[in-house]
């Protein structure tokens, strides 16, 4: 077999004092296709180089690590699969045009390679509010949300009134707003719907800013009930590899950063069960703990949604995110967790996820993937 990785994402990286083992004699050529830049010139090696690196190390096959220079169909056809870390979502908001989205999208659609993750999946997981419907009519818990396609000159008198409207039925003033697709905190907002009616220049202006993005696939301004517990209890972001639960880690992404330039600030915690607190290498003193329970009851909902997701024939995503937040409004006296978001290439947070080996684990899902491939 053939492999290629796509690796080019300026986010996730994990710092020289925390590679493990097998990452400590990376070449300077592969180091140097990273493109995370911390600050005062301080240089992280991006997860996805990283994993590129530990495919190439301990696969039999030839593994070639590819760039966006590589992105062309004639390329492409040089080999047996193409993982693409480096996706077309990532390389049109890198590149800020849609026309670029629609040709990689070609080219996959067109390879004699097995590309991964699989065009369909990538389409579903894209349309936040398609993948939200879904799960809600299959008894999975969501949020509620409504949506307005994105185009040029958007109403904003008549969205605010429907805005108010569901407000009004979900008995609060606060909500947010957020574009599909999204990701990298673009777009996300809290509003107060009584100060937008008595003032909506900032909604308004709000939305000429989304209305100038790339618009890919199904383009929606998604609105949710805002949900006060978000910020108070931990995001579980569950991880799947090959359809099975590797490891979970707990954010709490503080508000202001949210939607601005810049790093995101991020506190974290770790199921009390998946790390030996003797060895734990952390930058917490003393980490907060998950639940082991409420693991438990997470990874239930999380095989019965793998199941939901379109299903490639080749079996279950190499990787997979799950994220569950904090709580439904639905009057029970113990609220439950929903899900928040799904993802195909998600953030591994390797410079904090050190209870596991997160960039060996996924290096070892694609190596189990390839050889799921030949056997077939």
């Amino acid at each position: 077999m053939k492999i290629g990785i796509i690796v080019g994402i300026k986010t996730d990286a994990i710092s020289e004092e925390r590679f493990p083992k097998w990452l400590e004699d990376i070449d300077d050529k592969t180091f140097n296709l990273s493109k995370e830049k911390w600050d005062n010139g301080v240089y992280g090696l991006s997860s996805d180089v990283a994993i590129a690196h530990y495919v190439r190390k301990f696969s039999k096959d030839k593994v070639d690590i590819l760039t966006k220079k590589d992105i062309n169909l004639k390329k492409f056809n040089e080999y047996d699969i193409i993982f693409g870390f480096y996706e077309p979502y990532y390389y049109t908001h890198t590149m800020k045009s849609n026309d670029y989205y629609r040709k990689y999208s070609s080219i996959i659609k067109n390879t004699s390679a097995k590309f991964l993750q699989p065009l369909e999946l990538q389409k579903f997981v894209l349309n936040k509010k398609l993948y939200t419907d879904t799960l809600h009519k299959n008894n999975i818990p969501v949020m509620e949300t409504i949506s307005f396609q994105i185009k040029d000159n958007m109403n904003h008198t008549n969205i605010l009134n429907k805005i108010r409207i569901q407000c009004n039925h979900w008995g609060t003033n606060t909500f947010i707003s957020k574009p599909q697709p999204g990701g990298f905190g673009i777009g996300f907002k809290k509003w107060d719907i009584n100060k937008l009616i008595k003032n909506d220049k900032p909604f308004l202006s709000y939305l000429k800013k989304i209305e100038k993005q790339v618009r890919i696939e199904k383009p929606l301004l998604l609105i949710q009930n805002y949900v006060s517990e978000f910020e108070r209890f931990y995001e579980i972001r569950t991880y799947w590899l090959n359809g099975k639960y590797s490891h979970s880690i707990g954010t709490i992404i503080e508000p202001e950063s949210l939607g601005v330039s810049g790093f995101e600030k991020v506190n974290f915690a770790y199921p009390e069960k998946e790390y030996n607190a003797r060895i734990f290498n952390t930058y917490d003193d003393k980490p907060e703990k998950i639940e082991d329970n409420l693991i438990k009851e997470l990874k239930v909902l999380g095989k019965k949604i793998l199941k939901i997701i379109p299903q490639d024939k080749d079996g279950p995503p190499f990787l997979f995110r799950i994220d569950f937040g904090c709580c439904l409004n639905n009057k029970k006296n113990c609220r439950e967790y929903f899900v928040n978001e799904i993802e195909y290439a998600p953030n591994l947070f390797p410079e904090y996820s050190t209870h596991v080996d997160v960039l060996g684990r996924v290096g070892d899902s694609i190596l189990k993937k390839v050889n799921s491939l030949k056997r077939k």
